[in-house]
């Protein structure tokens, strides 16, 4: 593994970046610094894009991504932030190798396989093998539980794979909303069976971890049992 580990943090990003040297590392932050500002932006010149849960339609390079994103998964276009910003993070950074973990939301192209794990409440968690194939693509998790997110949700985690990170982001959101506080293994299977009627047309899978139900649709990388350190999670 041959990377070493930063950490970014500027206002609401909080970020675990993975790089092989100090520039790629400063391109990244660059790309993520630029969709901020261009977020915020929009935000000054149309506060609703801020608060609502509702899709909207907007125009704009970094925007009108989340606003694409929030339409396929009928959520508001703040659900895709996070991926949204890693995203151009690792745009901007070039590399064949650059990991960004926006506090749970990741961005990846690896040309080496790495294991991520996600973090359901347990040191011990589902971790994923992730191919080293060059391409981009994204995990991205909503929690019911743990996290400052916005979720109407139960799930402890509530995961999308996608080679759109946005849209990774907004269905993530979608899928952890409709996880609820009673649901068990039946509810859980029943809710990704629907979920994936609309979403298969845009995402790779999902899964869903509460409790001690672990469930799944399409398809998703390797799983593994991991051991996941306390300071190595992405947290404010």
């Amino acid at each position: 593994m041959n990377y070493r580990r930063y950490h970014f943090r500027f206002k609401q990003t909080i970020t675990t970046i993975l790089a092989r040297d100090d520039e790629t590392y400063r391109k990244a932050v660059a790309g993520m610094m630029y969709a901020r500002e261009k977020i915020e932006e929009h935000i000054a010149l149309n506060p609703i894009f801020l608060t609502s849960l509702e899709p909207l339609d907007c125009c704009g390079e970094v925007v009108g991504r989340m606003c694409a994103a929030s339409r396929v998964a009928g959520v508001g276009p703040m659900a895709a932030v996070a991926a949204t910003v890693a995203w151009y993070g690792v745009e901007r950074a070039d590399s064949d190798f650059i990991v960004i973990d926006n506090g749970g939301d990741i961005v990846i192209k690896n040309d080496e396989s790495i294991t991520i794990g996600i973090y359901a409440g347990n040191r011990t968690s589902v971790g994923f093998e992730i191919e080293g194939d060059g391409r981009m693509k994204s995990v991205c998790t909503s929690s019911g539980k743990i996290g400052p997110s916005i979720s109407f949700g139960f799930a402890d985690a509530a995961t999308v794979f996608s080679d759109n990170p946005a849209v990774a982001d907004a269905f993530a959101t979608a899928l952890g909303n409709r996880i609820k506080d009673d649901h068990g293994k039946r509810e859980i299977s029943e809710v990704l069976e629907e979920f994936w009627k609309s979403a298969k047309k845009y995402v790779d899978g999902a899964l869903v971890i509460k409790d001690d139900v672990l469930a799944y649709v399409g398809e998703i990388p390797e799983l593994k049992t991991v051991k996941i350190e306390p300071d190595l999670i992405t947290k404010g």
